[in-house]
Order: structure tokens, then C-alpha cells, then sequence
């Protein structure tokens, strides 16, 4: 960040501007993530995406006229709006994290099999028989009642090579946990968590050359790869034992609140409600995790994101539900302590976002793994701790698979 990236309204884009974030999830586009914008053309074409607002670098590419907000300030806006969202919210939990992850760890692999195989069906023609989610949608949801922080510290590990079912079961995850904390009856839950877990099945039509190509797509494969939402739906509506709320998550995914999304370009309430949280979630999972052709972001600044494009591509509401259910310091997270330690976030219930429980692995003045110490950061005795920021486990070559408890 720095006061050369600014934001501006997509009227003040011109020819010889350089876009440093189209402030809109970009897999979405078929634009490159960074880019030169090149003559008025293009900038017809990034309208035509539904952008409204966009950020620009006045380093790499010619200024705006006027004063704009820089970036960082836009930020520290979006931070204090993101603490007052979190302050005020009630406990959700009925078991530690420790007595829960066990169970949780059988459900999450038992959960990556079986969308695993349901994707490696459909991929090869297969009928899918969805049925055989039943008792493990239904399992996710009872673990996450009892503690969400167990089932959502899980979706941190990934594997670089099987990110579309480890991505789909961490939307299962999340969504069925935003369900639980809107007070969503038992049966609904269970539907949207369905919905959730085969939200892409519809990707095993696209070429993956499509799926995995770095950088700009053609529009040919741009339409390919829009094409799964409603693929998807066409696959499971021909499939017994889908609901019509698994059905509208699934064609829903990429719809967005302003009209500019896919495939069927719906717009406002006309997105069912199931269909907008489901959109949500997808985004901050996807921006989240590292891919092929990207790193993934800290769960902050995806935060912002989400609260940022609420003002066009989701509900404000949902989004801000949604912030107050997964909170700033998501189970699973690498976070930097005030006293120099690395640690894992464990525990974080809405009543705690902003003091979650963390265990303590890593020195890092010295630079060595310590014994592992549990802290509860809203206990009085350990007032003085905070934590600073996010950290990248690859930066210290720590293995969060290591060190979530089994």
C-alpha cells in the first residue's frame, strides 16, 4: 500500500492509467490482475463488467485529475468499520476446540472423499448420487453447533493440486456455519450445506486448461468458464435427492447483487437469500486460498474486499452477517503475537472475535519452535497480549497441518 495507489470511479479511468486492483474479485473478469489500460476501448469493456469503483498506480501509469483517496486510508476506514461489526455479538459454542477437532478432522477428510468422487463422476458421465452426502452434510452441521472453530481452523490446509474439492468442502464449511449463526432451521441448513459442497460440480465440464490458466482468458474461454454455475444445475437437476435451495446455491455462486453477475445476470431480491450468502462465502474462500496463478490473501484484507464491493456486487447485509460470523482472526490463521511468538488461532466465537485463542509454537527473535502453549487472549492475565497482524507459514516454513491438534 502507499499514497501513489488511489481509488477512483470508473468515469475517471482513462488511456495510459495503470490498475492496480479492479476492486472485484478478478477470476470474474477476463482481465489480467494488474494491468495498462490502453485505449477507451478497454475502458468500455471494464465498464461493461459491472466496475464501478477501481484502484490505480500513479507510479506505473499516468494520474487522475483531482484528489483521491489513497489506498491505505481507504483501508483504516474499512479496519474500523470491520471492529465495530465484530464488538458485539453473543457466544455460540457448546465444547472447547480441543475436545471437538478430532471429530471435526474425520468429518473434513470424510467430507473431501466423497465430493471428490462425486466430482471424478461427473467428470466421467456418471449419474450423481448425491445421497450419499446425507450423513456427512448432516455431521459437518452437528460439529459445527457444537464449536465452528474446529470444522473452519480445517479449510486452512490445502493441497496445491486438489483445490476444486478442498475448496468446495471449505464453502460447505463456512456456509453451513453462516446458516447456523442466521438461526436457519435444521432442514435448511442441511440443503444450503449440500448446495455448498457441490457449488463447482459444474467445473468438471470446463476444460481445466481453462481452470488453471494464469493470467487473461480469451472470451471463448471466458464463456467456457462461466458456464459451470448453470452446468452445474443442469448436472444436479437431472440427479434425484438435490433440494431447490442446493439447486439455487449452486446456479447462484456467481451472481452478484448489482446485476453484473452469472449466468442469468439477476439482480437485487431476485438472488434468493441462500444465493447471496453462498456468493459471499465462495469469494472470500477462493481470495483466500493460494492457486495455481495466485497467493492467497490474508483473511484482513479479504475482509475489506468483501465489505468494499458490498457497496455494488453483494447485499451490505449479508455481507456484514458474514463478517461477524467468521470474524477478523479466522481458526486456522498464522498470526503474529505482541510479544514476538507466532501462533495459531484455535477458538473464535462471535463473542471474541478481536480475543481469540491461540496456541503459541514459534520464537520468533530466535527463530525456533517452542513448546506449544495454549493462551486464551480475553483472559485477564494475558491483557497485555494482542495480536499484530497476519503471518505466511510458508515464510517460516511451518506446516499448518503440523500444528492443528489431531
Amino acid at each position: 500500500m502507499g499514497e501513489h495507489i488511489l481509488k477512483i470511479h470508473i468515469s475517471e479511468l482513462k488511456p495510459g492509467m495503470f490498475v492496480h486492483d479492479l476492486s472485484s474479485e478478478w477470476t470474474d473478469t477476463p482481465f489480467k490482475k494488474r494491468f495498462m489500460v490502453t485505449d477507451a476501448g478497454m475502458v468500455r469493456r471494464i465498464q461493461e463488467y459491472g466496475i464501478q469503483e477501481l484502484y490505480v498506480d500513479t507510479i506505473k501509469g499516468d494520474a487522475p485529475r483531482g484528489n483521491f483517496v489513497p489506498e491505505d486510508v481507504v483501508s483504516r476506514q474499512l479496519d474500523g468499520t470491520i471492529e465495530e461489526l465484530v464488538k458485539d455479538s453473543s457466544p455460540t459454542i457448546s465444547v472447547s476446540y480441543t475436545e471437538e477437532i478430532a471429530q471435526a478432522r474425520h468429518l473434513h477428510e470424510m467430507a473431501k472423499d466423497k465430493v471428490s468422487n462425486l466430482l471424478q463422476d461427473a467428470r466421467m458421465g456418471k449419474s450423481i448420487e448425491a445421497e450419499q452426502m446425507e450423513p456427512v452434510v448432516a455431521g459437518m452441521a452437528d460439529s459445527i453447533l457444537r464449536n465452528p472453530s474446529a470444522m473452519m481452523s480445517l479449510g486452512r490446509i490445502r493441497v496445491a493440486d486438489q483445490y476444486t474439492f478442498e475448496h468446495s468442502v471449505s464453502v460447505g464449511t463456512f456456509l453451513i456455519a453462516f446458516a447456523r449463526a442466521q438461526q436457519l432451521d435444521e432442514a435448511t441448513i442441511h440443503q444450503i450445506g449440500m448446495g455448498a459442497l457441490l457449488h463447482d460440480i459444474g467445473k468438471t465440464q470446463v476444460p481445466e486448461e481453462i481452470l488453471n490458466k494464469p493470467g487473461k482468458l480469451t472470451d471463448e474461454e471466458f464463456a467456457a468458464m462461466k458456464s459451470h454455475a448453470q452446468r452445474g444445475h443442469d448436472l444436479l437437476a437431472s440427479s434425484s435427492g438435490i433440494s431447490a435451495i442446493a439447486q439455487e446455491v449452486v446456479v447462484q455462486h456467481h451472481e452478484r447483487f448489482d446485476g453484473t453477475g452469472y449466468p442469468r445476470g439477476l439482480k437485487g431480491d431476485q438472488i434468493s437469500t441462500y444465493g447471496q450468502m453462498a456468493a459471499v462465502v465462495d469469494v472470500y474462500d477462493a481470495i483466500t486460498s493460494d492457486r495455481c496463478y495466485h497467493k492467497g490473501q490474508t483473511p484482513t484484507q479479504v475482509l475489506r474486499k468483501l465489505l468494499e464491493w458490498s457497496k455494488f456486487h453483494f447485499n451490505p447485509a449479508v455481507v456484514q452477517q458474514f463478517i461477524k460470523c467468521v470474524g477478523i482472526y479466522p481458526p486456522g490463521s498464522l498470526v503474529r503475537l505482541s510479544n514476538q511468538y507466532l501462533a495459531v488461532v484455535l477458538e473464535t466465537d462471535e463473542a471474541r472475535t478481536l480475543h481469540p485463542t491461540v496456541r503459541q509454537i514459534f520464537d520468533i527473535e530466535n527463530r525456533r519452535p517452542v513448546k506449544p502453549r495454549v493462551i486464551n487472549l480475553q483472559n485477564e492475565s494475558h491483557s497485555e497480549l494482542k495480536v499484530v497482524n497476519f503471518e505466511d507459514p510458508q515464510k517460516w516454513n511451518i506446516p499448518l497441518e503440523q500444528i492443528i491438534p489431531r
